[in-house]
């Protein structure tokens, strides 16, 4: 069974959730009130269909200030449903400091969970999984706001047409480096349609400059200051999101496939036998793509001037790669040692490595007897696991590209081997009734002999064919789930993909 899912879709959901809160709780500025400030439920649409929805609560006690959005959505992956729940709270001083936060992801199996703590200079935040833990601390911009910051800022500068400011937000899903700047515009009032009607109201542009690129949400503001409705396009996919009451949020869902969304059509087909293969990609857009694929020791990225991206991928060829000189003494330890999502120093991880890797007469052979080994020992070969950790993997054994793509991660690291994961697109000649198509997945790379290589568990190859088209590789152990996703963003529904030369 192909193995073939797109990753970005699973975190395409979660982004959507994060940025209610920026624009959920604008109102006139009023008396700040002891317990309940403000109460907001939110249904979420996709292309016409209700795909879950979001309540905010934002709550003072004493000179706290406590937010909390919890957000549920279904989507449909080539049959099989997938449930999205996040949680997200805040609290904050009565003056827009933040004091703390807690960040929860459950994506059809065990939650992430984030904790942090704003202290002496420092964001020191606990991240845990099964009963891991892994902490880190990052330096405190005082500039970084969170939820009831902005709710702040948005109170004084209020929503007349032509009124503009910036801000810096903090979440602990577009990465705590450093805030990520924001930027918000009040329209003239405007009709918009809602349901089966129109209605009048100012629209508001709020568009996060994020390090992979800009991502803007048009929301429509009632008389009284208060959302009535958000939209939003990511990848081609048109996001609406509606101010409504309890019931109707609570209504039942109706999941929508957005498998066959991502998929890109070629203008012709890759034989399997390929030695190198050259692409062109064509944005849709005028302007430039956000992101580059990635330069690597077996794919170049050429940038034409007319925005045409020329990608050649060469077949990486074992045989003579295995009296290639170089070693692995430089790479960054990221690379080499466990972290939440590829626990490497897991004990059953450790177990399955070592007995996959029996016989082993190099590092060559080494990590094909591992690629080997987690293409076969993940039997139930389903789309219905959001994003597992290599443990998670090892011991339900099931999943898709991503989950294959950290266990062969993490039982690299466990046998020496420095790997990390690839999200890209890759061909195959038939998925969904279409044909020559390309779609978005996930893959392993190892270190040897002084070069990155490829080895694809869910297709099960160990000499990759140069059918895959790098967009961008992490160690996930400082990369947000939302940041590989929004790597990927910038290509689904964005680009034309043309196969130029075949060798």
């Amino acid at each position: 069974m192909l193995l073939f899912s797109s990753p970005c879709m699973k975190r395409f959901f979660f982004l959507a959730s994060l940025i209610l809160p920026w624009v959920s709780v604008l109102r006139a500025a009023e008396e700040i009130p002891q317990g309940l400030i403000s109460e907001t439920w939110m249904e979420v649409r996709m292309f016409n269909a209700k795909v879950g929805y979001s309540h905010i609560t934002i709550r003072r006690k004493d000179d706290v200030v406590h937010t909390r959005t919890e957000t549920t959505m279904k989507i449909n992956r080539a049959g099989a449903n997938v449930e999205m729940i996040s949680i997200e709270s805040t609290r904050e001083s009565i003056d827009g400091k933040p004091l703390d936060f807690f960040n929860s992801v459950n994506l059809g199996n065990s939650p992430v969970r984030r904790k942090g703590e704003f202290q002496d200079g420092k964001i020191i935040v606990t991240a845990t999984q099964l009963g891991r833990e892994q902490v880190t601390e990052y330096p405190y911009d005082e500039k970084g706001l969170m939820a009831w910051g902005l709710e702040l800022l948005s109170r004084k500068h209020g929503h007349e047409p032509g009124t503009k400011y910036e801000a810096w937000l903090y979440s602990p899903d577009f990465g705590l480096e450093a805030p990520t700047r924001i930027t918000v515009e009040a329209k003239p009032k405007e009709s918009y349609p809602w349901r089966n009607e129109q209605k009048e109201g100012v629209q508001l542009l709020t568009t996060m400059h994020s390090k992979i690129g800009d991502v803007t949400l048009s929301s429509w503001l009632d008389d009284n200051g208060l959302l009535a409705r958000m939209t939003m396009e990511m990848a081609g996919i048109p996001i609406e999101m509606l101010a409504t009451d309890h019931k109707t949020a609570m209504a039942e869902f109706e999941p929508t496939d957005l498998f066959t969304q991502s998929l890109l059509i070629l203008d012709r087909e890759i034989p399997r036998d390929a030695s190198s293969v050259t692409y062109e990609i064509h944005p849709k857009k005028e302007q430039n793509l956000d992101l580059l694929p990635e330069n690597g020791d077996f794919q170049k990225v050429l940038q034409r001037k007319d925005g045409v991206l020329e990608v050649t991928v060469n077949r990486s060829d074992h045989k003579a790669l295995r009296d290639a000189k170089g070693h692995s003494a430089g790479i960054d330890l990221k690379y080499k040692t466990a972290n939440l999502m590829i626990d490497s120093d897991d004990r059953r991880i450790q177990r399955l490595a070592q007995r996959a890797s029996l016989g082993a007469k190099n590092v060559f052979d080494l990590a094909h007897r591992l690629r080997h080994f987690v293409s076969h020992y993940v039997r139930d070969k389903n789309l219905e696991v959001g994003f597992a950790s290599a443990s998670e993997v090892a011991r339900d054994r099931e999943g898709d590209c991503s989950e294959h793509a950290v266990l062969l991660a993490a039982m690299g690291r466990a046998k020496g081997l420095p790997s990390r994961i690839v999200a890209g697109l890759v061909y195959v000649p038939e998925l969904a009734g279409k044909t020559k198509v390309m779609g978005y997945h996930m893959w392993t790379q190892f270190h040897l002999r002084g070069r990155w290589v490829d080895f694809d568990a869910a297709l099960g190859e160990s000499e990759c064919a140069p059918t895959r088209i790098a967009l961008m590789t992490t160690s996930l152990g400082d990369a947000t789930l939302t940041e590989l996703g929004l790597a990927l963003l910038d290509y689904i529904g964005q680009v034309e993909i043309k196969v130029k030369k075949v060798e």
